[in-house]
């Protein structure tokens, strides 16, 4: 049992990386532990061998490193700190110590202990790929392989302090195998370590992002309904025509039709904006928006007006939004979203390709729905009947390429209708 704790006290990790308030140092403190654990185990050995030739120089020299690392593990052990001073304490340390020890049995120093630095950087390249995978184990192996080509073959051998050739071949051999060693079991573990940190990271902020976007998404539908409330409607139009223009866009990129605008990124925002192609009916009168009968030339200029207002309410309302591209289709599908094919719409009466094709798509979601509920003002259509007049108003009010994908997915739009029905 005192064997095992001896043995978790120097190769296990610190107990507070299990600490919620410091597991940013958890990717770096046990490999650390482990480093300078290997380390004060090799300058022991090293501190046995000088005493044994009695080299007072290198006694004092490893004598210090053992005190050194010892002290290292022992801080570590106990003591919460920052990662970063850590990380470049270990990096300074090996660069001064390959050094200074390669030195003492005679070898001069050179550009090679830049190799050592090089190998540490690596960890900041992610993982991502397997190119990227494959570069950074590339840059590990060469800088090795450079390192002890490079001491081999570009240094003059001066000894300072006289061993047997046995001895100093054998130390040699052992300081430069153990030392690369060690810095490759090191950088593998920072390596796992901090790949997998990376990876919860990512996961994290994507479940974030994921949740963020509902919420946003349940706020729009909601301020939705509750603008589609005061025009005598349920809920279940802005439901219906949301679920009709997802099923319409898919159709449009699974037959490879507009394949130059139809990006995911375009999908997503199209579909996304649906909801919000009314909102400005928030700004016309209640007498207007619910009046039973037929409406008036100016009433029905008022009703116009709910275009124009609503690209104003999303523009100044969503404003602080970073997503561009989200507000520029958001805006269309609510200021073009009753434009014509052949330019008879409003409010500005723009025509083919003109209107963008996210409002394209939601004037003929909107048109289909607007006819087959009931309305304070009408009674709701048959589908066939609705069907029937959508495909007669092909490249009149809408677009043909939009109207042919529409009709292909007309049981599909029939079930939505039914399914969401008042």
């Amino acid at each position: 049992m005192s064997r095992n704790k001896i043995l978790n006290f120097f190769i296990g990790t610190p107990a507070y990386n299990e600490d919620k308030d410091y597991s940013d140092y958890a990717s770096l403190t046990g490999p650390l532990n482990m480093f300078f654990s290997m380390c004060l185990l090799l300058h022991t050995c090293y501190l046995v061998v000088f005493s044994l030739f009695n080299i007072k120089m290198l006694q004092l020299f490893d004598g210090t490193s053992v005190i050194l690392y010892a002290t290292f593990v022992i801080l570590l052990k106990y003591f919460k700190g920052s990662w970063l001073p850590c990380t470049l304490l270990t990096v300074f340390e090996l660069f001064l110590h390959q050094i200074c020890s390669i030195a003492f049995f005679g070898l001069s120093s050179g550009f090679q202990y830049l190799m050592i630095p090089l190998i540490f950087m690596t960890v900041f390249i992610r993982k991502d790929g397997k190119f990227i995978r494959a570069l950074r184990s590339a840059i590990i192996f060469l800088a090795s392989i450079a390192f002890i080509f490079m001491i081999i073959y570009f240094n003059d051998y001066r000894p300072q302090y006289h061993l047997p050739y046995e001895a100093s071949t054998f130390l040699l051999i052992v300081n430069c195998s153990m030392s690369f060693l060690i810095t490759a079991i090191y950088t593998s573990r920072v390596f796992y370590s901090v790949d997998e940190k990376r990876s919860r990271l990512d996961e994290s902020v994507t479940e974030k992002d994921n949740a963020i976007e509902n919420m946003q998404n349940k706020i729009i539908i909601g301020f939705a309904n509750i603008i589609e409330a005061r025009d005598g409607n349920t809920g279940k139009h802005v439901k219906r025509t949301s679920e009709y223009v997802e099923a319409l866009v898919k159709e449009l990129k699974r037959n490879g039709d507009f394949d130059d605008i139809l990006t995911e990124q375009y999908m997503h925002d199209t579909m996304l904006s649906a909801p919000l192609h009314d909102i400005g009916k928030i700004t016309i009168p209640d007498a207007i928006l619910q009046k039973p009968g037929r409406l008036t030339q100016k009433e029905f200029e008022t009703i116009k007006n709910h275009t124009v207002n609503g690209k104003k309410i999303i523009e100044e309302s969503m404003a602080d939004i970073e997503d561009s591209e989200f507000l520029k289709v958001a805006k269309s599908v609510a200021l073009y979203h009753h434009e014509c094919w052949d330019g008879s719409g409003y409010p500005y009466g723009v025509e083919g390709e003109e209107i963008p094709l996210c409002a394209r798509i939601m004037t003929i979601a909107d048109y289909f729905d607007a006819l087959v509920a009931k309305r304070a003002y009408k009674d709701a259509l048959p589908t066939s009947v609705v069907f029937e007049n959508i495909k007669e108003q092909r490249g009149k009010k809408f677009d043909p390429t939009v109207t042919d994908a529409f009709l292909r997915i007309r049981e599909q739009i029939d079930e939505i209708a039914k399914a969401n029905a008042d």
